[in-house]
């Protein structure tokens, strides 16, 4: 991850992400953001991310309780 701080940063008040996926080959996928308040640009930001399918974690003791966890939980609120 590539973050370019252009400006300083205001707290306590609304700002505007905007995100485009740049090239998505595979499983791999580039992603390109910027952070502005009203139309200038105070931060921008590059990111790969690698697409790891559910079934990978699924497959694992971990990924299977994590799982059930998070069923249980869902269910619960139906």
């Amino acid at each position: 991850m590539f973050v370019l701080y252009r400006r300083p940063v205001p707290i306590n008040r609304e700002l505007t992400v905007r995100a485009v996926v740049e090239e998505s080959k595979g499983r791999r996928i580039r992603v390109r953001g910027e952070l502005l308040d009203e139309s200038e640009v105070l931060a921008e930001a590059r990111i790969a991310f690698v697409h790891v399918p559910l079934e990978h974690f699924l497959g694992t003791p971990e990924g299977q309780a994590a799982g059930g966890a998070w069923r249980r939980r869902l269910g619960s609120k139906g």
